[in-house]
């Protein structure tokens, strides 16, 4: 189990905008809840679902009980044999889907979403197993309730594997919970200084800063996870949340492409899938948009995944661009008419880093940070995108 996926979960009970409340549980169900957290962080996992079925039950509109039956579920699919890790990823990704319908900012569903589609993890330092056994057991501590002999964990951990932040993350979290912010804004800065690419220590940091009305610190540390890992939803939502009162409010992209092109690792051979769905509500400029791309995708096998990604963007919408010329026919999707003005001002490759995130782009994302120190902040306030 990662320590740092079960902290989503709790660290959601503190909301910074009153729309959040869609993702809590009521009385009951928080009783069912916090029995299937501690559960789950005992590796009980058919046990802990059952309690978040009842959980559900007992407050249908609570995205949290789902959301969590989707994070086991994702465990599970982990451990399982390939015959049944697909199944299990496919229950993972519905109740994923369900949870952020009842509450499109549920951060645990988000995090669910981002290791379906990209399985790949950051760079960060993983624990020893030693130290891996002192976390599990301050888990168990924290999910009873006993914050101090946790805490007393935690930093046994920290110091059993100095290189591994997660452990000071989980000590901030002990004392986040109790409302404890400037105690808790040192643990979760430790942990980003020591590991700046931990999104989540960042975003962890940034509310125990909002907690302290330091407004402008909390938006820069948002950032600062968002340069650790942009596909890490639940940065966007609080961003979002920090700057929707301001002049420099975020809209969503709302990408949904409508072909995808892919290379078959057994034959070699390219191969085109079409959501037909989508393909029939599109005019016919954006249906032969996501054809050039799905195509040109996978037109070049030895590039790497962003080359591929960002030649794909350039011809399609170069293609498209000859199409509007002879036929006057534009693009109509309101997201490739927001990623075609990013293309005319000569950043689409930052748009693809920032808003089609994958782990996969990581030495293109390093070189491109180090180029344009500025860069994350100056797109987002330029257009006012986020994924």
């Amino acid at each position: 189990m990662s320590p740092l996926i079960r902290l989503l979960l709790i660290l959601c009970l503190w909301p910074l905008t009153p729309v959040r409340a869609s993702i809590l549980c009521n009385e009951a169900c928080t009783v069912f809840q916090k029995e299937g957290n501690l559960l789950y962080s005992m590796g009980k996992y058919q046990e802990a679902i059952e309690k978040f079925k009842l959980a559900d039950k007992a407050d249908p509109t609570a995205s949290i009980p789902v959301s969590s039956i989707a994070q086991v579920l994702l465990q599970v699919a982990g451990n399982a044999s390939p015959e049944h890790a697909a199944a299990y990823r496919q229950q993972a990704e519905a109740a994923a889907h369900e949870a952020l319908r009842r509450a499109s900012g549920d951060p645990l569903a988000s995090e669910v979403l981002r290791q379906l589609l990209d399985a790949k993890p950051p760079p960060l330092h993983q624990p020893s197993q030693q130290t891996g056994s002192i976390v599990q057991a301050g888990e168990i501590l924290f999910q009873r309730a006993q914050y101090a002999e946790a805490l007393d964990k935690f930093e046994a951990a920290a110091a059993s594997d100095p290189q591994y932040s997660g452990a000071w993350v989980l000590a901030g979290d002990c004392f986040y919970v109790q409302g404890k912010w400037a105690e808790a804004e040192t643990r979760f800065r430790k942990a980003a200084e020591l590991e700046p690419l931990n999104g989540q220590a960042w975003r962890f940091l940034s509310d125990a800063l909002a907690q302290q009305r330091r407004l402008g610190e909390a938006d820069v540390a948002l950032l600062n996870g968002i340069a650790a890992q942009p596909n890490q939803i639940p940065n966007w939502d609080k961003l979002a949340a920090l700057r929707a009162a301001t002049s420099l409010p975020l809209k969503r992209l709302n990408l949904v492409r409508t072909a995808s092109g892919r290379i078959d690792p057994t034959t070699g051979k390219p191969t085109i899938t079409i959501d037909a769905n989508v393909a029939a509500q599109s005019k016919p400029p954006d249906y032969g948009f996501w054809l050039v791309y799905a195509m040109s995708s996978v037109a070049n096998p030895s590039a790497t995944p962003f080359q591929s990604e960002l030649d794909a963007w350039r011809r399609a919408f170069a293609t498209t661009d000859e199409v509007a010329a002879k036929t006057d026919k534009a693009l109509s999707n309101p997201a490739l008419l927001a990623l075609q003005k990013v293309v005319l001002e000569n950043q689409l490759e930052a748009a693809i880093l920032l808003l089609m995130y994958r782990e996969s782009f990581r030495p293109e994302f390093e070189a491109w940070k180090a180029a344009h120190p500025q860069g994350i902040k100056t797109f987002i306030e330029r257009y006012g995108l986020r994924p």
